[in-house]
C-alpha cells in the first residue's frame, strides 16, 4: 500500500514536534528506536498531512548523515493511525534520495526492541542483518531500489532541477537564524532576491524567510516585527526538493503546498534555490527543446 499523495515531506531539525509524535507513538512502538540524543545537526524528515494552512504531522526519520561510510538512522516513526499505507517506506526513500552515492545505511536498534521482527521489517526496504554484529545496513543503492519514487509522467520527468541550476546559478543566500528580519529585509533587497535561506553554516536549512512572510508579519504585528530574530518567526520545517528531482515534480510541489521557493538539496546539503519564475521560464525556454530532442 502506498502513501498518500496528499502527505507532504519537510526537511526539518529535531524540535518539539519531533517529541510530540515520539510521544504519541509510544504506547504502540513500531520498528521505532533512539539510539542517542537529537544532534542539531542531524537530518529529520517529517511527513504532514492535511491543507498546508493546518497540516498534522504524522511521521519521521532522524539519521546522523555526516559520518564518513554514510548515515545512521536512530529514529524511524510513523503514529499507530498512519501505519500500513507506506508512510514508513516513503519516508526511507526520500532519506536515502539525499545520501551521496554509495553510502551506507545502518539501522542499528536497541535492546528492548525485537531484531527479528525489525529485521524482517527493512528486508524489504533492501536492507540486510550482519551476521556478526546483527546490525542492519544495506547501501543506499538498494534503498533507492526498494523504495521508487512517484512523480509525475511526461517529457518533463526526465529534465531534472539540477539541470534548472546548472543555467541559472546554485549560489544562495543565507542567514543566521539569529539575525534580526530588519537584516534579512537588508539582504532581500541588496541582492534583489524574494527569499533567503535561514542558516547558521550554509550547509543545513533551518528555515527559510520570504518577502511574503514579512509582509505578513509586519501586518500583523506591526513595526515591532522588524526587531525580532529570524529563528523566531520562521519555521524549521522547510519544504525542499532534491537535486535529482525532476522539474515537473518541484513544479506540482510548488503549485501544491503553495509556496514560491523551494530550496534545492544534494546529498543533504543545501544547493540552491528555485523561485516559481525560474521554473515557469525554464519550462518556456528549455521543455521545447528536450521535447524536440526525444522525438528526433
Amino acid at each position: 500500500m502506498t502513501a498518500p499523495a496528499d502527505i507532504l515531506i519537510t526537511e526539518s531539525r529535531p524540535g518539539e514536534v519531533l517529541a510530540a509524535l515520539h510521544e504519541s507513538a509510544s504506547a504502540e512502538r513500531e520498528y521505532l528506536f533512539a539510539a542517542r540524543d537529537a544532534d542539531p545537526a542531524d537530518l529529520v524528515l517529517v511527513a504532514w498531512e492535511g491543507q498546508p494552512e493546518r497540516p498534522t504531522a504524522v511521521g519521521y526519520i532522524a539519521a546522523t548523515d555526516n559520518r564518513e561510510d554514510g548515515l545512521a538512522i536512530w529514529e524511524h516513526l510513523v503514529v499507530p493511525s498512519h501505519r500500513t499505507r507506506g508512510l514508513g517506506r516513503r519516508l526511507l526513500g526520500e532519506l536515502a534520495r539525499r545520501a551521496f552515492p554509495g553510502a551506507i545505511v545502518v539501522v542499528d536498534p536497541l535492546g528492548e526492541y525485537d531484531p527479528e521482527r525489525i529485521a524482517d521489517y527493512y528486508a524489504d526496504l533492501g536492507f540486510m542483518r550482519g551476521d556478526g554484529d546483527g546490525r542492519i545496513w544495506a547501501t543506499v543503492t538498494d534503498v533507492i531500489r526498494a523504495t521508487p519514487a512517484t512523480e509525475p509522467g511526461g517529457s518533463e520527468r526526465s529534465v531534472t532541477v539540477r539541470t534548472l541550476l546548472d543555467c541559472k546559478g546554485s549560489s544562495v543566500v543565507t542567514l543566521d537564524p539569529g539575525a534580526t528580519v530588519t537584516a534579512a529585509v537588508d539582504a532581500l533587497t541588496r541582492h534583489r532576491i524574494g527569499a533567503l535561506v535561514v542558516s547558521r553554516d550554509g550547509l543545513r536549512i533551518e528555515g527559510i524567510l520570504s518577502e511574503r512572510d514579512i509582509m505578513t508579519g509586519l501586518g500583523e504585528q506591526g513595526a515591532d516585527f522588524l526587531d525580532r530574530t529570524i529563528e523566531a518567526v520562521t519555521t524549521s520545517d522547510v519544504v525542499t526538493c532534491v537535486a535529482g528531482d525532476s522539474i515537473a515534480h518541484a513544479m506540482e510541489l510548488m503549485t501544491r503546498r503553495r509556496v514560491r521557493h523551494l530550496p534545492v538539496t544534494e546529498t543533504g546539503q543545501l544547493a540552491g534555490i528555485i523561485s516559481l519564475g525560474d521554473l515557469v521560464s525554464f519550462r518556456l525556454d528549455r521543455v521545447p527543446e528536450a521535447d524536440a530532442a526525444t522525438s528526433a
